[in-house]
């Protein structure tokens, strides 16, 4: 960490175009402590540090994310993480946007994997849960209370071949990107409206 934030207290330094011995003197603190820190031979205390990126009107956490890494194995595995789509498209959605939104802003392209991904799969899911949503309307029971189920085989077809289609969609292009993101290549989400943005 000290390492980063040495490295980006010198970028920012020399992008001012001020030396070690004014920002030393603005943020009061000695002219070694600024040489120390920004050669990473030591960490200086939490208030010296916000000292001298409160100058630059940052924060040490805001410059650490910009140091983001690059993961493709984290990549490769959250797009993995839809195959758990097969068990409930509501995990599906669910357990990719979690690794998203915890690593959002501190590996390179999570930000757009996980957008293009989770509106992926959530168009996926949409079928699903509206016929779902349909054959539960259909199996209520009349004013008489009598279950009809004329007309429930057909659409229960249907709502096996919607089901199979999206599940086997959201399968085949998680692992598809997985194996693409895990060889450095970039990824191919065919059908995504922009729910999430």
């Amino acid at each position: 960490m000290e390492n980063k934030l040495g490295n980006q207290l010198r970028n920012l330094r020399t992008k001012r175009g001020i030396s070690q011995e004014e920002l030393a003197l603005q943020a009061g603190v000695s002219l070694r402590t600024v040489q120390r820190f920004e050669n990473a031979e030591t960490t200086p205390r939490g208030d010296t540090v916000q000292r001298l990126f409160q100058i630059f009107g940052k924060s040490p956490e805001e410059v650490l994310d910009w140091s983001m890494e690059d993961n493709r194995g984290f990549l490769s595995t959250m797009a993995l993480s839809g195959l758990t789509f097969i068990f409930s498209p509501l995990l599906g959605i669910f357990i990719p946007l979690i690794l998203w939104l915890n690593r959002r802003g501190k590996i390179t392209g999570v930000e757009d994997l996980g957008k293009k991904m989770i509106n992926f799969l959530i168009l996926m899911a949409i079928p699903i849960y509206l016929l779902r949503a349909i054959s539960w309307i259909k199996l209520q029971p009349s004013a008489n209370g009598d279950i009809s189920l004329n007309g429930f085989h057909e659409f229960f077809g249907i709502f096996i071949w919607v089901n199979a289609i999206a599940v086997s969609l959201a399968v085949t292009f998680c692992i598809w990107n997985s194996i693409a993101l895990f060889r450095g290549k970039r990824t191919f989400w065919p059908i995504s409206i922009p729910i999430i943005r």
